[in-house]
């Protein structure tokens, strides 16, 4: 039995089983896909925001959140000791700019093992790392005076300036406040890669690729063009997807969700990409985000059969027609009706037809977009 669940926010405490034609178990040794939709934030809202999501050959198996950053670290070194047939997305930045860590004389694993020991900075030492972001030193910047010390060309690392287009334009790591804002969830995440390496993780392009492995993601190249944060717009996305309808209402719930499940899937869908990547020394310090190398087609949702609503309209229009040629009265036309939907058992989908159109009607007429 496999399992979509969500374990937190509003509704604590929701399992949503999904039966699958084979189980977990029998399936475990092929190539597991891991996409994590991080988070900065504190608290309890780490479970509410942090999401898992896992595809097994191409298929969607798991998706839950409820966890903190370092249980979600415990979960993968235990997936990687179980079998570490596996490769793992992650949705922050992966280091600093260069400039940054030349002047400090940082590498990458160097920059995430200070960050381990909350130790980046003399200040960070004293405060430790969740009060240190609340007043950092520059080049972090939390106000309008203190980003535009910085210049221009110091923002973002290469790799977040060779992904930027129209609707995907990433953020800089420096940046610790407003929408969007990478920074406090990129530093948090750092410290989880030092742990992921000591365990044995591969960490592209730092290492020669291999398994286990851990790539940065940028869910945005991922999902395409689509309105994250209305709901509606997600529902439709995932529609046409194939998948599960659990783990399909459940990935809808939230931004944070639908980027973990649809990020699983296209790097599920790019297995052959990711088993071929290449150590890549040129961005061993900056670190580089993963991106199939063209776009990807998912595997579409069957086309679902003709509902009950449109058998209804047909049978209700045909009906009237004739019971009007007759002259009968409408009331006559209503048992009419009632008799032939019974006899043809849609009866039931009569009532849920004409209670979604009344939901339909009500949302159009009181409800704004999320």
């Amino acid at each position: 039995m496999l399992q979509a669940c969500h374990r937190g926010g509003s509704v604590d405490e929701l399992w949503v089983d999904c039966e699958l034609s084979r189980s977990y178990a029998a399936r475990v040794e092929t190539l597991r896909i891991i996409a994590i939709a991080w988070s900065g934030r504190s608290g309890r809202d780490q479970r509410r925001t942090l999401w898992l999501a896992e595809t097994i050959d191409g298929q969607l198996v798991r998706l839950e959140n409820g966890r903190t950053r370092t249980e979600i670290v415990e979960v993968l070194v235990a997936e990687k000791q179980r079998n570490p047939h596996l490769v793992v997305g992650m949705d922050f930045a992966f280091s600093l700019p260069a400039w940054y860590l030349r002047e400090r004389g940082l590498t990458a694993r160097t920059l995430w093992a200070a960050l381990a020991e909350e130790a980046l900075t003399p200040a960070m030492r004293r405060q430790k790392l969740a009060q240190w972001l609340n007043t950092p030193e520059r080049p972090y910047w939390m106000t309008g005076e203190a980003h535009r010390q910085l210049a221009p060309q110091q923002e973002l690392r290469r790799t977040e300036r060779e992904v930027r287009a129209p609707g995907f334009q990433p953020k800089s790591v420096f940046q610790l406040v407003g929408a969007g804002q990478v920074g406090r969830g990129s530093l948090y995440g750092m410290q989880a890669l030092h742990r992921l390496a000591a365990s044995g993780f591969r960490m592209w392009p730092f290492d020669a690729p291999g398994l286990p492995l851990v790539v940065e993601i940028f869910p945005r190249l991922l999902t395409g063009a689509v309105t994250k944060n209305r709901q509606r717009d997600r529902e439709r996305y995932l529609a046409a997807l194939a998948m599960p309808p659990a783990f399909r209402r459940l990935a809808a719930t939230s931004e944070d969700a639908f980027d973990a499940a649809v990020s699983a899937l296209v790097m599920a869908a790019s297995v052959d990409e990711l088993l071929g990547l290449r150590h890549e020394p040129d961005y061993a310090l900056e670190g580089k985000i993963w991106q199939p190398r063209a776009p990807v087609d998912l595997p579409r949702a069957e086309p679902e059969p003709p509902t009950a609503a449109s058998e209804i309209t047909t049978v209700v229009a045909r009906i009237i027609g004739q019971a009007a040629a007759r002259g009968d009265s409408a009331e006559t036309q209503a048992e009419q009706v009632l008799d032939e939907l019974h006899r043809r058992g849609l009866l039931r989908g009569a009532v849920e037809a004409i209670g979604d159109s009344s939901t339909t009607a009500e949302t159009h007429t009181h409800g704004t977009p999320s």
